[in-house]
């Protein structure tokens, strides 16, 4: 709320500002205009011959005046100068006051007058007689019928002239209806101005706001799979213990045997040659998961030095960080028993036929505002299976309903849940995963694809208590097992599709990913 607060204070200043300036280059225009129109009108005056005019107009005015025309009277004191307006009054008397007189005449629109003279501002004013013309047979001179008073009609500087326009904008007297075009052109265009850079700051806000949403993004990320490396780790460790002690379990069975039928040399033999099979074995396993527990702990101080670092890099650093940052959270396989997997599938006919692609990481929760990245994604043209794997030892076994309840591992008296990223079990996240992608492939399919589940876990895990079947679309199966498994429910697929026209697994792996299918 604070920083929406901040950006509406900020916006409003800006505003004022742009206003602000506006109004000030639109005044220094309007006293230019001001200047101009002054020294025209000037101009006129110092070109044009007064004192003819003024005698010329005092005789036309007498004349006009005596034989009672009004329209002519008032055309001639319409044709000023713009300085200045003229007033006839009825005035007979010579004195210089004359408070009984009533005007008769006033300079019309042209003079524009910023305010209407009264008798009060008369009091003040020159004036000259207007009198009967004289009589030619006597010669002399008329009585007076009125007088004709000479009013100041302009401001005298631009201040006092742009005070009157503020009072009132919308008269148009003088120079005023520049006034207002000019203030009202410089409003507007100051207004749009703040518009265009209201909208760029609010574009460099947004940029800001999926920037960070980035960063946060691919740090939750990183911390996830950092999680999963050191859960890795540790069944790792528990894997490697556990087969040491089925290990020494054995040769101690073994050599009790021994001892029983030391008198056989044959069975003496024999022992001696499992107990050297099983020590070789129990070798090279020690030795298998001893690397890759090696490998792990060198993956988890990476991928901790590259979150160092890219919250530590500055904005300049902060792209390259970044990738180096994704890199190592995307590789090529979680762990070696995502690695026998796809070298299982690979090494199928099916594979070799083009028949089956793989996909790896596929993150089917395409256009939603969470991510959900499957292990493996099996295409075919009959068909989509997701294989998610677990890697986990001993009885796999759930203590209630096992589509409802956690799932456990268990070796002897040790017991470890299943972890798993969607729901209860991993049959929670198994059926999420379809979800997303069967809407996906409603969204961009237009063949009929059936979407499958496959639970693959090692062949030295013992998953009698679950059983194959979860369901219709969803199975069960250990490592050795999974290729047939895949086989079967690529017939069942076809069984229900007939005899329609099916894509190529190339078609289907283009629509999954979005492209132009072929």
């Amino acid at each position: 709320m604070k920083e929406i607060n901040r950006i509406r204070i900020l916006s409003a200043f800006r505003l004022l500002l742009v206003i602000g300036m506006a109004a000030v280059i639109a005044t220094l225009i309007n006293a230019d205009i001001f200047a101009d129109f002054k020294q025209q009108r000037l101009l006129r005056i110092h070109t044009a011959d007064l004192k003819t005019l003024a005698e010329q107009m005092t005789i036309k005015l007498s004349y006009f005046m005596e034989r009672g025309d009004q329209l002519l009277v008032q055309q001639i004191i319409d044709a000023d100068f713009g300085l200045f307006g003229y007033v006839v009054t009825d005035c007979k008397a010579t004195s210089m006051a004359c408070p009984e007189q009533q005007i008769l005449f006033v300079s019309g629109p042209r003079s524009g007058w910023y305010r209407q003279p009264t008798k009060s501002d008369l009091a003040r004013e020159s004036f000259t007689v207007l009198r009967h013309l004289p009589d030619p047979g006597t010669g002399g001179g008329g009585e007076i019928i009125g007088r004709l008073y000479v009013l100041k009609n302009i401001p005298l500087s631009f201040a006092e002239d742009y005070r009157l326009w503020l009072s009132a904008p919308s008269r148009k007297v003088g120079v005023h209806s520049y006034y207002l075009r000019t203030m009202g052109a410089f409003l507007s265009g100051g207004t749009l101005v703040w518009l265009l850079v209201e909208l760029l700051f609010r574009n460099i806000r947004q940029r800001r706001i999926a920037l960070r949403q980035r960063e946060a993004e691919i740090i939750s990320r990183a911390d996830g799979y950092l999680r999963q490396l050191k859960e890795r780790n540790q069944q790792l460790e528990d894997t490697e213990r556990q087969m040491r002690e089925q290990s020494e379990l054995s040769v101690r069975r073994i050599r009790v045997l021994e001892q029983r039928v030391r008198d056989d040399e044959e069975y003496s033999r024999l022992a001696e040659e499992i107990i050297a099979e099983l020590e070789d074995k129990a070798a090279r396993q020690s030795l298998k998961y001893t690397d890759e527990l090696e490998r792990t702990r060198q993956e988890i101080e990476q991928l901790e030095q590259r979150v160092v670092r890219f919250e530590a890099a500055p904005k300049q650093a902060k792209e390259e960080s970044y990738k180096a940052l994704v890199d190592v959270v995307s590789p090529q396989f979680s762990n070696s028993f995502e690695q026998l997997i796809h070298e299982a599938i690979s090494a199928s006919s099916h594979f070799a036929r083009d028949e089956w692609r793989l996909l790896r990481n596929f993150d089917v929760a395409v256009g939603r505002n969470f991510r959900q990245f499957t292990d493996f994604i099996l295409v075919s043209r009959n068909c989509v299976v997701i294989l998610e794997a677990k890697y986990y030892l001993g009885r796999i076994v759930s203590d209630g309903d096992i589509l409802n309840d956690v799932w456990y591992s268990r070796s002897g008296s040790d017991r470890k849940k299943i972890d798993c990223l969607w729901g209860e079990n991993p049959y929670h996240q198994l059926n999420e995963y379809c979800m997303s992608l069967m809407k996906l492939i409603k969204q961009r399919s237009p063949w009929e694809l059936p979407v499958y589940g496959v639970i693959v876990f090692p062949d030295e895990a013992d998953t009698t208590g679950l059983g194959e079947h979860l369901g219709r679309f969803y199975r069960i199966a250990r490592l050795l097992q999974m290729v047939p498994l895949l086989e079967r429910l690529q017939a069942e697929a076809r069984r229900h599709q007939g005899g329609t026209k099916r894509p190529s697994t190339l078609q289907v792996e283009h629509m999954l990913k979005g492209r132009k299918v072929p």
